[in-house]
């Protein structure tokens, strides 16, 4: 899975995106969550906008080889991006980042 969180400081908020691999037989039960944020505001656009320092997942695609992933997040409120990946380097990210 693929989720937002945000962190509040002094200076404002940051939205973030985390990755949770949850079994597929029991969707309840969580295997792994990764205990660190795995994609945050780092482009202008992301980081200027009507809501400042905002990424969040809005859908994503699946490849025809099943491993290429498109993320489409909104950035600071103001549009909507796209970010590529692998979900073999995303599991292998996640199995390197959860407790």
């Amino acid at each position: 899975m693929i989720y937002h969180g945000v962190k509040q400081s002094c200076a404002g908020c940051i939205y973030r995106l985390g990755l949770a691999l949850f079994d597929l037989n029991k969707l309840e039960l969580l295997l792994q969550r990764g205990d660190n944020w795995v994609f945050a505001p780092e482009q202008q656009y992301e980081q200027r906008g009507d809501v400042g320092y905002v990424v969040f997942p809005c859908g994503y695609t699946i490849g025809p080889d099943g491993d290429a992933i498109n993320i489409y997040y909104g950035a600071a409120d103001t549009s909507i991006a796209l970010a590529t990946s692998s979900i073999r380097e995303m599991l292998a990210w996640l199995a390197q980042h959860s407790k």
